[in-house]
């Protein structure tokens, strides 16, 4: 049996998982390690066909720099943002990444959201959850480094 890698973060009504992937280019014949945030809805929305799940790939070096952004915002405050642009053909597929320290309603604590069109899963972490931020942190570190390779096609 294989073991993966894989850190989840629940809040009452969704989720965030970090995990390893591979990103294969066929033309170049090379393939490359990231790492993948998938974040999602604990329950399904019901009707009107709502997104359930957003993916966000990092390559290593964002997977390193999304790190650094969440001790800034857990010490600082504020918010942090990474922009995600595709283009295929004449249509521009933007996503953004936010990390942030929130108050609201006399709660305060930190989260992440990720937003693509009209979809957006936000992923809010009490300040009794904390550590499992800075964990997220660490592990998206750690995974930085784990995924910085590059296989390449000997032929």
């Amino acid at each position: 049996m294989s073991a993966k890698l894989i850190f989840s973060l629940y809040s009452q009504n969704s989720g965030m998982e970090i995990t390893p992937a591979i990103k294969v280019n066929g033309t170049k014949g090379t393939s490359e390690g990231r790492v993948q945030l998938r974040f999602f809805l604990l329950k399904a929305p019901g009707e009107g066909g709502k997104t359930t799940q957003i993916k966000f790939v990092l390559e290593p070096f964002e997977a390193f720099d999304l790190f650094l952004r969440m001790h800034k915002v857990h010490s600082e405050g504020g918010k942090e943002k990474i922009v995600h642009k595709f283009v295929t053909g004449t249509t521009e597929t933007i996503t953004n990444l936010t990390v942030e320290k929130w108050e609201r309603g006399g709660k305060s604590g930190l989260g992440f959201a990720v937003g693509r069109g009209e979809a957006f899963i936000s992923v809010p972490v009490n300040k009794d959850s904390i550590s499992r931020f800075l964990f997220a942190a660490e592990f998206l570190r750690s995974m930085s480094v784990r995924q910085s390779w590059v296989d390449r096609d000997p032929s």
